[in-house]
């Protein structure tokens, strides 16, 4: 499978797609810092956790777009003609699904890292040496949830039709935008936006209420569940004739 991961991931990787919309998402990154974030957020320093919280709420949906469209790589109709091919061979559906993913999270993985080091590196110019380390909370709360749930999203509605994915990019920005409670928000900018305003103290330290955090939970697992449900389905027969 490492192999079947190498080929992959340079597929992702080494292609126009990939390079376009890594320029888009530092683009819009950049312009979310120097017109945003440089104030600050609700209050905040623009170097509180609050702030790069709400800059990487801002990123996400260009992320979690950029992952669903690795994932148009696996699920096209001329993917499926080649499947032809491999249906012949005796590799396990299950791993073969499973080491893809990972070949899209990594490509997902390297996307996102360069948003975050856009924002350290713009933060450090600006403001110097800060304690960088609080700022780790809320990347994780912010990312790997959307993340994973787009995944498993985006392999559910892929297997099914291959415009699913398309749908699964739309279903991402609609949750962005929709008017959830401040706890539940796909990508949290409201939470970033709004929860510091609530509180008497100015520039108040980062706090994940319980409410957010099972939020944030509940997309994880949906996200896991999907892509379970996919491996299941392909483990069916136990390699890829079965799919």
């Amino acid at each position: 499978m490492g192999k079947i991961y190498r080929y992959e991931l340079k597929r992702l990787l080494f292609n126009k797609f990939f390079i376009g919309i890594l320029a888009v998402t530092l683009f819009y990154a950049y312009q979310v810092l120097t017109l945003e974030v440089v104030r600050g957020i609700a209050h905040t320093a623009p170097f509180s956790a609050w702030s790069f919280g709400y800059y990487l709420a801002r990123v996400l949906p260009l992320v979690c777009i950029g992952e669903l469209f690795f994932l148009t790589f696996f699920v096209s109709k001329a993917e499926k003609r080649v499947a032809v091919l491999t249906n012949a061979t005796p590799v396990n559906a299950r791993r073969y699904l499973l080491t893809r993913s990972l070949a899209a999270l990594t490509g997902t993985a390297l996307l996102a890292g360069t948003v975050l080091v856009l924002g350290v590196l713009f933060l450090y110019r600006l403001f110097g040496a800060q304690a960088y380390g609080a700022l780790v909370l809320p990347a994780i709360l912010v990312l790997l949830p959307a993340i994973l749930f787009c995944l498993g999203l985006g392999w559910l509605l892929g297997r099914a039709h291959p415009a699913g994915v398309y749908g699964a990019m739309v279903l991402a920005l609609l949750l962005s935008v929709a008017p959830l409670p401040i706890e539940a928000g796909f990508s949290l900018s409201a939470f970033f936006a709004k929860m510091p305003l609530g509180t008497s103290m100015l520039d108040p330290a980062f706090a994940a209420p319980l409410a957010m955090l099972l939020m944030r939970l509940c997309y994880l697992l949906l996200g896991l569940a999907a892509l379970l449900w996919c491996c299941r389905g392909a483990g069916v027969g136990g390699s890829l004739r079965s799919q």
